[in-house]
């Protein structure tokens, strides 16, 4: 299958509000496209508390910091997780993304596109919130994830993230996931609705990929610093979240987006 410019599918988890459970979905999703044969990166985009390092059970020795002051390589910086799966990991506390200049920004872009021919899929984990930092990054990626639940105040969010990202960098394509629902029937109406609105308000593509209930065991997962689909990969959470990586694959990719774009395309503005 094609992934577009580069070789490398990129694909970026957003979501407007904080504890939606979006670390959760990268951190498994990944693991599956792993477990599947795919050559997998996650990157932790979350700059300033970055947590999937704890998710997924790994102590980093390098992160994103010490690639961009120039004390590592980007290749040598990667943790391997497991087979087919690896972490670029972000320090805590210690960085904010909205801190680097453009230069920074760029080399960050420049590097990461570079890994074309070593993975199949890089998994960007953003912070919440709408800082332009979030949304920059975010753009640069051919598939957008927009991780939310239905209460009002985490789709207003939503909302806001699919406006920036469609009015500011062209996005015109979104997947929708939403989490912790405790009627799924319910939940389904009200995303319904929501979809309409930005769809008409917006001129966005937004497509459903699932609706996912609340689910205890996950706190179980993340105590465990396991994988919830290798804790239980017969269980129909599991299933879901496989059959989420099935439609991604065979989804058609935008050849306007893309880390390689992206740089270009900023490169571009500023020359």
């Amino acid at each position: 299958m094609s992934y577009g410019y580069s070789g490398t599918k990129v694909v970026s988890f957003s979501s407007g509000k904080g504890g939606v459970g979006k670390t959760s979905l990268v951190a498994n999703l990944g693991s599956l496209w792993a477990s599947r044969g795919k050559k997998t990166l996650i990157i932790d985009a979350d700059w300033t508390l970055g947590k999937l390092g704890i998710a997924m059970g790994v102590r980093p020795q390098w992160t994103v910091e010490k690639v961009l002051s120039g004390q590592i390589a980007l290749m040598d910086a990667l943790e391997k997780v497991s087979e087919n799966l690896y972490l670029l990991a972000s320090p805590s506390g210690l960085l904010g993304f909205e801190e680097l200049d453009e230069t920074c920004r760029n080399q960050l872009y420049f590097e990461i596109e570079n890994l074309h021919d070593q993975f199949d899929l890089i998994l960007l984990d953003h912070s919440s919130g709408l800082h332009s930092s979030v949304t920059a990054f975010a753009a640069a990626a051919h598939q957008h994830v927009v991780v939310t639940t239905s209460e009002p105040t985490s789709y207003t969010d939503a909302y806001a993230i699919m406006k920036i990202l469609s009015q500011k960098y062209s996005v015109r394509e979104f997947w929708l996931i939403v989490t912790m629902s405790h009627n799924s029937l319910e939940t389904d109406k009200i995303m319904g609705r929501f979809m309409d609105v930005a769809r008409s308000q917006l001129d966005v593509r937004v497509k459903l990929l699932d609706i996912f209930p609340w689910e205890p065991r996950l706190s179980e997962a993340i105590r465990k610093q396991k994988a919830f689909t290798s804790l239980f990969p017969k269980d129909a959470f599991t299933g879901k979240l496989t059959d989420i990586c099935r439609k991604m694959d065979d989804s058609p990719l935008s050849k306007n987006h893309g880390l390689r774009f992206f740089y270009g395309s900023m490169t571009e503005k500023t020359a």
